[in-house]
C-alpha cells in the first residue's frame, strides 16, 4: 500500500473515534474508521455486536477497502484493533501481514480506565460486558501492538483519553510541513 497511513488502535469502547476526529482536525489530515471500510453494518446482523465471526474475511474486507479510497497525496489516520473478539469471544491478534499491508507510517495505541471502557461500552451497546474480558482484551492488544511494533520496526506510541496532546506533536513530525 502507501505510506501516507497513521494508525491508531484500541479496544471497543476507549475513545478512539473521538479523538481520532479530534487528532484529524488538528492535523488536517483524513478520518478512516476500520469499521466503516470494511463495511461491519453489512458484514454483522447487529452493529453493535463486537464478536468477528470471520477475522480473516473482516481483515481482507479492510484491506480492499483501504485500497480503494487511498490516494498517493492525501494523508490518513486509521482507526483500528490490534486484536478482536472471535465469535466465542475470545481474544485473537490480528496478523502482522495485515499491518504489513497497510504499511502504516505510524503505529500508536489508546489505552484507557477498564471500568470506564466498561461503562461507556454498556449506555452505547445496551448490553452487559465483562469487566475481566475487557482487562485481558486491552493487555492482548498491548502485547500485539509492541509485538507489530517490532515487527515493522516501527516505534509505538502509547497515550489514554487523558494524555493524547503529546501524540499530536508526534504525529505532527510524520506530515509534510504544508498540512
Amino acid at each position: 500500500m502507501m505510506s501516507n497511513i497513521i494508525f491508531i488502535g484500541g479496544i471497543h469502547g476507549v475513545g478512539k473515534s473521538s479523538i481520532c476526529q479530534h487528532i484529524c482536525r488538528e492535523l488536517n489530515i483524513e478520518y478512516l474508521s476500520a469499521s466503516n471500510l470494511l463495511q461491519w453494518k453489512n458484514i454483522n446482523e447487529d452493529p453493535q455486536n463486537k464478536l468477528v465471526k470471520d477475522i480473516s474475511y473482516t481483515q481482507n474486507s479492510l484491506i480492499w477497502g483501504l485500497a480503494n479510497v487511498l490516494r498517493s497525496q492525501n494523508y490518513y489516520l486509521l482507526d483500528g484493533h490490534y486484536c478482536l473478539l472471535n465469535s466465542n469471544n475470545e481474544i485473537v491478534k490480528i496478523s502482522p501481514e495485515v499491518f504489513k499491508q497497510i504499511d502504516p507510517i505510524s503505529l500508536n495505541l489508546l489505552l484507557g480506565n477498564i471500568s470506564e471502557v466498561k461503562n461507556r461500552l454498556e449506555q452505547r451497546d445496551n448490553k452487559v460486558y465483562d469487566y475481566d474480558l475487557l482487562e485481558r482484551f486491552q493487555k492482548e492488544e498491548l502485547a500485539h501492538a509492541k509485538l507489530i511494533s517490532k515487527t515493522l520496526g516501527i516505534t509505538l506510541n502509547i497515550c489514554t483519553q487523558y494524555d493524547y496532546s503529546k501524540l499530536i506533536i508526534l504525529l505532527r513530525s510524520f506530515l509534510p510541513s504544508k498540512l
